[in-house]
């Protein structure tokens, strides 16, 4: 019997490790490299299901939230808690940055950037609702109505980008252009000066830039009618292919050339270049 994988976490730059969640919060940490698990560990979570990011690094650090009382708590690979933060809950998202750092959501409250390894608040990010790691050196921060390219050091690139009413739910960048799709759609594709490029009257939950092959790659999920896209950077769609299995988590790694979809035969690694597939073994 397969593991029941929820959730996927890694950075879009990772080459190796990723994090997987199971419920009531046990996560399983595994190697791309290896092609298996390395450990298994528990970690805090809550309603609305595990909230938690893979921070790489010499030592890599996995961070978990929760809803409720339990905060924010930092683990090292072997599952030792390294701190844990109460002082804040209703955690909405935790996601990975580079230079060791995370940045955790919370409801109606600022967005904190905290280091990793020991939980240490570094600076906030006032008004954005959502944080997206689109590349090593670019992240964007989206608001309400809006969204924003940052650098490194997560100060603003550019003007603030309109976006509709409804939030960004994924994103992507090729360092030239980005993609972004709003919850309900439609996905676009932006010149690096904000302008529109192309549409696609389309609702997508996972976007990625393949470097290999130059093109955008989409997960489109309709429960258990899902497919994988290929389109160009002017909206044409490429290929279409089907993907029978139920998605329940996705992740971006080795710069877009690697992802990664939970399903309900276990974890799936897709090459992005020619779509060829092999699973992640629960040894």
């Amino acid at each position: 019997m397969g593991l029941d994988l929820r959730e996927v976490a890694a950075p879009p730059w990772e080459e190796d490790l990723l994090v997987t969640a199971r419920p009531k919060g046990v996560v399983d940490v595994w190697s791309l490299m290896r092609g298996a698990r390395c450990v298994t560990f528990e970690t805090v979570w809550g309603s609305g299901g595990w909230r938690g990011a893979l921070v790489p690094g010499e030592h890599p650090v996995v961070v978990a939230g929760a809803w409720e009382h339990h905060g924010v708590c930092g683990y090292d690979l072997t599952g030792q808690r390294l701190w844990q933060d109460r002082s804040r809950t209703n955690v909405e998202a935790v996601t990975a940055l580079t230079g060791g750092r995370v940045v955790v959501t919370h409801l109606r409250r600022a967005t904190r950037v905290l280091e990793a390894a020991t939980g240490e608040e570094m600076r906030t990010l006032r008004g954005a609702l959502r944080v997206i790691a689109l590349r090593p050196d670019l992240t964007l921060a989206v608001g309400g109505g809006w969204c924003r390219l940052l650098d490194r050091s997560l100060d603003p690139l550019g003007s603030r980008i309109s976006t509709g009413l409804n939030t960004v739910w994924c994103a992507a960048s090729d360092g030239e252009h980005l993609a972004i799709n709003e919850i309900g759609g439609p996905l676009r594709i932006l010149d690096s000066d904000g302008q529109e490029r192309a549409r696609i009257a389309e609702h997508f939950r996972h976007l990625l830039h393949d470097p290999v092959t130059n093109t955008w790659v989409a997960v489109q999920d309709f429960g258990e009618k899902n497919s994988l896209l290929r389109f160009s950077n002017d909206g044409e769609v490429l290929e279409r292919r089907p993907w029978d299995l139920h998605i329940g988590g996705t992740a971006t790694m080795r710069g877009g050339r690697t992802l990664i979809l939970n399903t309900n035969q276990g974890g799936q690694v897709v090459n992005c270049a020619d779509w060829s597939v092999r699973g992640l073994e629960a040894t």
